[in-house]
């Protein structure tokens, strides 16, 4: 099993870029017998879409092509995901719109958003609503908001870090790894991206 965390962070020096590699960290270190692969939006400038993507011009096939070869051999993603103004910030919804080829279908998304404060909340929000129409992405009904995020530190025991917040992510990520193996069968056996390309 494959599983891809995205930090959806453009900003160098990222707090969801580094949650993402603690979260990284903790799989690798647990009992998922998972491989990890990890995408930083900060390291991996994506151009906004536009109609080259159709066509194929460039830069498309020499950007956009290998990030995209890297979601469709994963199983499952973990999405950390700032709030920036009470929004998800424009570069992850800028991936959303990039991955109309099959890359999320039918597989599960595991959204960890991050706030600087006692936000996070909006971001869950806007992903649940509006991101899968035509990725067909499978949003697990967990999901994981780490508050204060500048003292979030695994295994600290400060309060940025309480036991149960650890509880609830290796709960979290459990859960998406039973969801990505159970949902193999539906993109081997039922997926119909042929005729079903978009979501109604």
């Amino acid at each position: 099993m494959k599983l891809m965390i995205v930090s959806g962070s453009n900003r160098k020096a990222a707090q969801s870029t580094r949650v993402g590699r603690l979260i990284s960290s903790r799989i690798s270190d647990g009992e998922w017998q998972a491989d990890i692969d990890f995408v930083s939006l900060a390291e991996t400038r994506l151009p906004l879409w536009d109609e080259g993507k159709w066509t194929g011009d460039e830069p498309w096939p020499s950007v956009w092509a290998p990030v995209s070869g890297r979601l469709k051999a994963a199983d499952g993603f973990i999405f950390v995901v700032p709030e920036w103004g009470g929004m998800v910030p424009p570069q992850v919804k800028n991936l959303f719109l990039l991955c109309s080829n099959g890359e999320l279908a039918h597989k599960p998304g595991l959204i960890v958003a991050v706030s600087s404060g006692t936000g996070g909340a909006y971001p869950v929000s806007e992903l649940r609503s509006s991101s899968y129409k035509n990725t067909f992405i499978n949003w697990i009904p967990e999901h994981v908001i780490i508050r204060n995020v500048e003292k979030f530190e695994p295994g600290s025991g400060n309060e940025a870090s309480p036991d149960w917040l650890l509880d609830r992510l290796d709960y979290a990520i459990s859960l998406l790894a039973a969801y990505a193996q159970a949902l193999g069968p539906v993109r081997e056996t039922v997926m119909d991206l042929k005729r079903f390309k978009t979501g109604m």
